[in-house]
């Protein structure tokens, strides 16, 4: 692993390793760890993310700040690893940038009125999420119509809001009041999240 990690591996899998789900469960990691370690928001491993929300897709742009030999996935898909919803890049050097692109209807996208909703987690370990690992909330909304002037005609037309929040890689946490401050939005079709951004807006004085 390219990272120092908080505990040593054997003991992370001594402590969680029954806190995983089977794959009747959606391959879902439902850590029930308590006080014992939190994974909790994190602002440090990744430089930044961009999404990019196209007519029948959505398409993330990662840039880590440390080379990264993890794996990147949609949420639920981490034990089926569906091609469109799973990342390995491999043990490649040097590699910081990646990108994934998934179908709308695939990778247990999320559809509620015109928002598709999806969350993609950024896991340091091939295997287990810890401490210092991502998850970015992504929203695609089509909802609000636009006006368009076209050869003299008006027309209705969607326009898409961006949205990507920080929130915690383990899927049984809790939402604090802290989540609002870890969102950016953008009312094009593309949005951009950064390390920076963060740290300005997660501090516990704010």
């Amino acid at each position: 692993m390219s990272r120092s990690r908080l505990f040593p591996k054997l003991f992370i899998v001594a402590l969680i390793s029954h806190s995983y789900s089977s794959e009747e469960n959606n391959g879902i990691f439902q850590s029930d760890i308590g006080d014992q370690m939190t994974i909790g928001l994190s602002d440090t491993g990744y430089k930044s993310v961009q999404l990019k929300c196209g007519s029948n897709s959505m398409l993330v742009a990662l840039e880590t700040d440390e080379d990264f030999d993890g794996v990147i996935y949609t949420r639920g898909n981490f034990h089926d690893k569906t091609s469109a919803c799973f990342l390995d890049p491999g043990p490649q050097r040097g590699q910081r940038s990646f990108s994934i692109k998934f179908p709308l209807d695939q990778c247990n996208t999320k559809k509620k009125g015109e928002t598709y909703s999806n969350t993609l987690v950024l896991q340091h370990d091939k295997e287990l999420i810890m401490p210092g690992d991502a998850a970015f909330h992504l929203e695609c909304d089509y909802s609000k119509p636009r006006d368009v002037t076209v050869n003299a005609n008006l027309h209705n037309e969607k326009s898409v809001t961006s949205r990507i929040t920080l929130t915690d890689a383990d899927p049984s946490f809790k939402k604090n009041k802290r989540d609002k401050r870890s969102t950016i939005e953008n009312k094009t079709d593309s949005v951009v999240l950064t390390q920076e951004f963060l740290r300005g807006r997660m501090s516990p004085n704010i």
